[in-house]
């Protein structure tokens, strides 16, 4: 009997150690990756009726929304699909044809109650969306996460896995060409489906798209997630 008290004295302060370690260890399971996707993409025009947009103590007017959407690869996602939204500001409305010179974040769930006009490009046409709408009924992307910070862009692949994010500060558009302007910001990662259900991260997001070509553009980030 004595044995056997001396073998639980002995073993068991190394079996409760080695269970709580086992603890720790499941609570870390989360990595922290490098993420870079690189897509071609498109977008549309859908004009909203003017608004004061106030970015950083300057007041603009919002005119339009800037859905999108395209095709590209991702990290650990493979072959993707992305869809997002912005709304645009400019600082002269009066003007035929607004010059937008900054964007604000605007909820990419948003994008298909947006109305086809029946009007030519750059305004939305019948089907545009047709792929997000389908993928959502998958995803069921929320227009906000818990914080209330709106979620404008959605990175997923054909086996559920969707990243979701939202800009962490108004972004810049910066003319290159006639036919090219810049975009540049910052996104923060908010959760996701599948394996990136509880994603967090921080991203460099780079756009450029020509004025004159709805259908030409790009929409990259790069940056790192865990998950």
């Amino acid at each position: 009997m004595k044995k056997v008290f001396l073998y639980i004295k002995i073993f068991l302060p190394i079996f409760i150690l080695g269970l709580l370690t086992s603890c720790e260890d499941s609570d870390d399971e989360s990595e922290r990756v490098y993420f870079e996707m690189t897509s071609t993409t498109w977008y549309r025009f859908s004009p909203t009726a003017p608004a004061p947009a106030v970015v950083n103590g300057t007041t603009y007017t919002s005119f339009a929304y800037l859905p999108g959407g395209g095709t590209g690869t991702a990290t650990n996602m493979g072959n993707i699909n992305t869809f997002f939204n912005q709304l645009a500001y400019t600082s002269d409305a009066t003007v035929p044809q607004p010059v937008p010179v900054g964007t604000l974040p605007a909820s990419v769930s948003l994008i298909p109650t947006l109305p086809v006009l029946g009007a030519p490009l750059p305004l939305i046409q019948a089907g545009d969306f047709n792929a997000l709408t389908s993928a959502n009924t998958l995803l069921q992307i929320p227009p906000s996460d818990g914080s209330g910070r709106v979620i404008n862009s959605v990175i997923f692949n054909s086996s559920g896995d969707a990243l979701f994010t939202t800009p962490t500060s108004p972004s810049v558009i910066t003319p290159v060409s006639p036919t090219r302007l810049n975009l540049t910001g910052k996104l923060t990662v908010v959760g996701g489906r599948g394996k990136f259900a509880n994603a967090t991260g921080d991203l460099d997001l780079t756009v450029f798209f020509n004025p004159t070509n709805p259908n030409d553009a790009g929409y990259n980030v790069e940056g790192w997630i865990e998950y």
